[in-house]
């Protein structure tokens, strides 16, 4: 395998890296979350970036489909980020601060379904949050919380 060195971790070229905005506009929280991945591939990770914007995403409605294994009964654009997920190794999970919290697209209350299919799924993954605020005392630390 090929490996290369990045902040002193030893990393294999083919790990990949999702991020998720979950800002449904074009904004800074998009801009952080783009630079942060542009430094990834810097150091020779492979990105993908996805972005709540412009897509319908549901919300759970806790009616235990998934856990017949057959997947959400909605079929909205969850569709498509479920198996970056899956292939993902690392996440990196960007919002705009909301009330003292992420917004509302950003909640994953929809990875039930993943779960469900397989409670590992997540086991051994790495993530970061990252939160914009409008001032300094945004309530970020709090929403990453």
């Amino acid at each position: 395998m090929n490996r290369k060195r990045f902040f002193s971790l030893e990393i294999c070229e083919s790990v990949m890296i999702l991020g998720l905005c979950g800002n449904p506009r074009s904004k800074t929280t998009e801009y952080v979350l783009r630079k942060a991945l542009e430094m990834l591939e810097e150091g020779g990770f492979e990105t993908e970036f996805y972005t709540v914007r412009g897509k319908n995403l549901g919300f759970c409605i806790h009616c235990d489909h998934c856990l017949k294994g057959t997947g959400c009964i909605l079929q909205d654009d969850m569709q498509e980020l479920y198996p970056l997920m899956e292939e993902a190794e690392g996440f990196i999970i960007a919002s705009p601060v909301y009330n003292g919290g992420v917004s509302a697209q950003t909640v994953m209350d929809r990875t039930r379904t993943l779960l469900a299919a397989d409670p590992k799924v997540f086991r051994g993954k790495a993530g970061m949050a990252i939160a914009i605020g409008g001032d300094r005392s945004g309530d970020q630390e709090l929403a990453i919380q």
